[in-house]
């Protein structure tokens, strides 16, 4: 019985959390200032990007950013090369087997070219050693036996098998990477391949992050009753490093005017995008739009049909030094709400400004549990996703799955921590019973 109670009182959660159809939220859907996510993208997207480039040693370039082509500077590979331990033949020469040649040389890996192989010779090579003139391809030693300074062959070879013709891999002046390429191993491999020692790569975004709020204080303290741990700085932090950003703490100020207002103006001297969560909404305390308004920024985003985050703001400073435009982000208190919206909304610009491109990766699955309509704004509801398994039949015919988790609101970082994607509710999106196909935004 206590299991049947909570499992129901589980499910209510799950369905009153997707309806979002409390009479406080009724009260404001109909306001003509709420615009779509779609349209809140929109403006993120042509707003124009301030970059910046500098040039960086390419021991220092793991997980930067290129800003420039980068071409091949030779032929790889520059010779034509054994791609086996074994002997160059004329293919000629072994039209059958068993058959013996004599050797007349060896060729290593390294060494400077090697003579003509005349018709009826053989020469052993090693593997990346070059290809003697004349020679068409190569039988692996595994297929031979050595008798003195003969070898006999057992196998038949194809012309032109085992041998890295030059350029096959890439040719002089071809480019090998494109700009926008995030910088990995791989990558580095090739960097160093080409003789590549620096790089013109894309600056790190300089991003503050001020918490705003009496009730906030620092991770380190001790809260009363009425008090909390500030922990949105510490995840938008997080978040904002992921998008290749340079993100720093500008710690917490009370919800003062006058003491939010100098603290923004000392962030803006020293990063070019400024997170500020709290003090976003409609509150007597909240005084952050109007100081924006102030401070000479354009505000293009201020609310949005969304749950959780509709007090999201998003303000630009244009200047004529790129590197001199400002942007602002405004955030909820609420840390769940901070979180969708940087994922959902603020990481397009976040990407673009380190030169990156916006990416946002769906996933497929069947959802476990059905949820009830949705209500008048775009909803976010926690899920977990898991592949399908392969067992018991074919994994082609199988779907991942979708469980909506018991999400209880806009603070509950806890449940956010347990979920590794967001299902995406359209505005009055329609019931989904328990076996529907959705995509799902991989967190």
């Amino acid at each position: 019985m206590v299991a049947y109670l909570t499992t129901a009182i589980n499910q209510t959660i799950i369905s009153t959390m997707a309806n979002d159809t409390s009479s406080s939220d009724k009260s404001h859907e109909e306001h003509s200032d709420l615009i779509t996510v779609a349209r809140a993208m929109a403006i993120l997207d042509e707003t124009p990007e301030a970059t910046s480039q500098t040039t960086i040693a390419l021991a220092d370039s793991l997980n930067r950013i290129l800003a420039e082509d980068i071409v091949c500077d030779r032929d790889f590979p520059a010779i034509d090369k054994s791609q086996m331990d074994g002997f160059a033949v004329h293919c000629a020469d072994v039209l059958r087997v068993p058959v013996e040649l004599p050797v007349v040389g060896e060729i290593l890996a390294g060494a400077s070219m090697p003579p003509l192989l005349q018709a009826g010779q053989t020469m052993a090579i090693m593997t990346g050693a070059p290809l003697p003139m004349g020679a068409d391809g190569i039988i692996p030693v595994e297929e031979t036996v050595r008798l003195g300074n003969q070898v006999r062959f057992n196998r038949i070879p194809k012309i032109g098998r085992y041998i890295a013709i030059r350029g096959s891999d890439m040719t002089a002046n071809q480019i090998v990477l494109r700009k926008q390429t995030v910088i990995g191993p791989a990558q580095i491999a090739v960097l160093a391949s080409i003789g590549k020692t620096q790089l013109t790569v894309f600056n790190k975004t300089r991003v503050g992050i001020l918490a705003t709020g009496n009730e906030i204080i620092s991770v380190d303290q001790s809260p009363n009753e009425t008090q909390t741990r500030n922990c949105n700085s510490p995840m938008i932090q997080a978040l904002c490093q992921r998008y290749n950003c340079q993100a720093i703490d500008l710690g917490i100020v009370v919800d003062d005017p006058i003491a939010i207002r100098i603290a923004m103006m000392s962030a803006l001297e020293q990063c070019q995008v400024l997170f500020v969560t709290g003090g976003m909404s409609m509150g007597t305390a909240d005084y952050v739009p109007q100081i924006i308004r102030e401070l000479g920024f354009e505000t293009r985003i201020s609310k949005l049909r969304i749950k959780p985050g509709k007090p999201f703001v998003f303000a630009v400073k244009e200047s004529l030094l790129p590197d001199e435009t400002k942007y602002i982000i405004g955030l909820p208190g609420n840390p769940v709400s901070g979180f969708v919206c940087t994922l959902r909304l603020a990481s397009r610009l976040l990407n673009r400004l380190s030169g990156g491109t916006i990416i946002e990766k769906w996933l497929v699955g069947k959802l476990e549990a059905g949820l009830s309509a949705n209500g008048p704004r775009e909803f976010y509801q926690p899920v977990q996703w898991k592949p399908a398994s392969s067992l018991g039949g074919s994994a082609r015919n199988e779907f991942a799955s979708v469980t909506p988790l018991e999400w209880k609101g806009s603070a509950d970082i806890f449940t956010l921590a347990s979920a590794n994607a967001l299902l995406v509710r359209g505005e009055n999106e329609p019931p989904m019973p328990r076996g529907t196909l959705v995509r799902v935004l991989e967190m």
